[in-house]
């Protein structure tokens, strides 16, 4: 099962907070996560600073959810990748 290891800036919250909306609407639908499980991700990644390693359901599930987080205004603020 491929996995996603997602990193993000902590510039991503405060007045581009929008940003994190749509992480986590990626995340969600991507990887069948409840909004819930994908916002706390994303807390860790931003808040907390941490790097968080998330299953997907495929490959191709996987490559989808880059392409999306890849498309957002913050991405230069999101780093991930597919680790297998």
């Amino acid at each position: 099962m491929p996995r996603i290891v997602l990193t993000i800036e902590a510039d991503l919250c405060g007045p581009m907070s929008i940003g994190t909306v749509a992480v986590i609407r990626a995340l969600s639908k991507h990887l069948d996560l409840a909004l819930s499980e994908a916002n706390e991700f994303v807390d860790r990644c931003v808040f907390d600073g941490e790097t968080v390693t998330l299953p997907a359901p495929t490959r191709a599930r996987a490559e989808a959810l880059l392409s999306e987080l890849g498309q957002l205004r913050a991405a230069r603020r999101i780093r991930a990748s597919i680790a297998d």
